[in-house]
């Protein structure tokens, strides 16, 4: 009975967030946390802090399918949580993760729900709601199957054997452009058929105002993202054409994938 919790982070500030919200946690069972960030990040002494992962990668737009592949290869759960920095999540969220993944016999993929806000209030409470999360929904139930892209990583739980399954993220993505990471990974589960998809409403986070400074700004963000430029479906037709899906390789073991032929969507 064991999590991983992986955070990518080019913030470091954000992870003092991360770091309050694991020493909150009640769940019954371990976990370990595993951050991957930029060296020139400041490591922070926690005992939170099961691993350390540099992320050296050089090139591309930004490194996070690369540091998600090495994360996941580090991580010893059988469990996956992917929190990424400054989400503020719920005390017992580990425990609803695991007891979903109990629930779908470990064979989902369960991303939880989150607005944002301007600011906290003197006794740490968000106020001044800026954007609600549209895949909160009266129409299914506090727990819903979904599709494969209602779900977000910023804070979702994945059987560490399925992430394998269809050979991590796509690296490759990294040097197109911004986000589709987890899209790619998902499409690929979902065409694949090795895991469904559900929503977690009561397993809510929330995050406070953001923007896209470190990647350039909003405009640079929107030229490049791979959904807004076609380069997500360039790579997947690729991919598709060429039947070469990505394979990563697990503490050794490489993962060899014989599922190329059920990807259908061009």
């Amino acid at each position: 009975m064991k999590i991983s919790v992986l955070t990518p982070t080019i913030r470091p500030e954000g992870l003092k967030i991360v770091e309050e919200a694991l020493h909150n946690q009640q769940f019954d069972g371990k976990f370990e946390w595993i951050i991957g960030a930029r060296s020139a990040c400041p490591i922070i002494n926690t005992p939170f802090i099961t691993r350390w992962i540099n992320d050296d990668f050089e090139g591309g737009f930004w490194a996070l399918n690369r540091i998600y592949n090495k994360l996941f290869q580090e991580a010893t759960g059988e469990l996956v949580v992917s929190l990424q920095d400054n989400i503020y999540i719920p005390p017992d969220g580990l425990q609803k993760f695991w007891d979903a993944y109990e629930d779908t016999a470990g064979q989902a993929l369960i991303s939880g729900v989150g607005d944002q806000y301007e600011q906290l209030d003197e006794n740490g409470k968000p106020i001044v709601k800026i954007w609600s999360d549209p895949r909160k929904t009266t129409k299914h139930g506090t727990f819903y199957e979904c599709y494969w892209n209602d779900c977000e990583w910023n804070w979702a739980a994945i059987p560490r054997v399925k992430f394998f399954d269809v050979g991590g993220m796509d690296e490759q993505l990294d040097f197109a452009g911004y986000g589709g990471d987890q899209l790619q990974l998902c499409d690929r589960i979902d065409d694949m058929q090795t895991a469904k998809f559900y929503i977690d409403q009561e397993n809510e986070s929330f995050t406070l105002r953001h923007d896209r400074s470190a990647h350039g700004g909003q405009e640079n963000w929107d030229k490049h993202h791979v959904l807004l430029n076609d380069a997500y479906v360039k790579r997947k037709n690729q991919l598709i054409r060429e039947k070469n899906w990505p394979v990563l390789e697990d503490n050794g073991n490489l993962i060899k994938l014989n599922l190329h032929e059920q990807a259908t969507t061009q």
